[in-house]
């Protein structure tokens, strides 16, 4: 997000373990925040903020306990905020958070933010879920899948594009006090974007590839997925989500998305 106009502040909670993971330079200030234990009353080394971004720290919005943990980090960051004197926020959360959604807008109106909720579609490339997933099991040389879950219909977004996208709805006047809901150019299934990663040499092929019973899916790779507790709450709710959006916020801000092969190709 950081560029010659615009600085960029992130807090981490851990930074150790957040640049082991980065894989690209990072070109904003980095401080350490521990969001869950309230560490916001430190005075953190911020200019004048004047919007942020706030990026949901949980898999799913969909039970009591993740819910409670989120309006914590989401009350501790705005108090943050609200020292440096800044309103403005982008809550961003996932698509399939779209049922679960009430309780952060009624915090954000407690508050008195002036906000935007943004509802992604999976983001893809370099590290994503998606290719965690893909790259995981791909390893195998039997890959069992069920086709109700592989043929699911979704429409990625790349890293990159979404940036650009979430920069640009900042100081669009119709965009505040808004759900928004945004999901790339393309509309794939799950199956056509492993073939993708196939195809450009991203994971390799020659595995064979069973279809299975969806039950047995979820059962095999709930314990043999080499991924995250919280990696795998996410993906099974995307499996099982509605994941189309129409993009209707086109109708106030022209935007082009990249084609998911470019996407691709810009990670080989």
């Amino acid at each position: 997000m950081a560029d010659e106009k615009v600085n960029v502040f992130a807090i981490t909670r851990n930074l150790k373990l957040f640049e082991k993971r980065v894989f690209e330079p990072v070109r904003a200030t980095l401080l350490e925040v521990d969001l869950i234990k309230g560490d916001v009353d430190v005075d953190l080394p911020l200019p004048a903020v004047q919007a942020a971004f706030y990026f949901t720290q949980v898999p799913t919005l969909n039970d009591i306990v993740n819910l409670k943990l989120e309006l914590l980090c989401l009350r501790n960051f705005i108090h943050i905020l609200k020292k440096k004197h800044c309103t403005r926020l982008v809550y961003v959360a996932r698509l399939m958070d779209k049922i679960c959604i009430q309780a952060v807008l009624d915090m954000l109106d407690e508050l008195r933010m002036d906000y935007t909720v943004v509802l992604k579609n999976s983001v893809i490339g370099r590290d994503a879920l998606v290719d965690r997933v893909f790259k995981n099991i791909a390893n195998r040389k039997f890959i069992f899948y069920s086709k109700h879950y592989a043929s699911r219909i979704f429409q990625p977004l790349g890293a990159h594009d979404f940036i650009r996208w979430l920069k640009a709805i900042l100081d669009v006047p119709a965009f505040h006090y808004k759900i928004l809901e945004v999901g790339g150019a393309e509309s794939l299934s799950f199956m056509r974007v492993f073939e993708l990663y196939k195809q450009f040499g991203l994971i390799k092929g020659g595995q064979k590839i069973i279809n299975v019973p969806k039950w047995f899916v979820k059962f095999l790779y709930q314990h043999k997925l080499d991924i995250s507790t919280n990696d795998y709450a996410e993906l099974s709710r995307i499996v099982q989500s509605d994941n189309h959006t129409d993009n209707s916020w086109r109708a106030h801000m022209p935007f082009e998305f990249s084609k998911i092969s470019d996407i691709l190709q810009s990670d080989k």
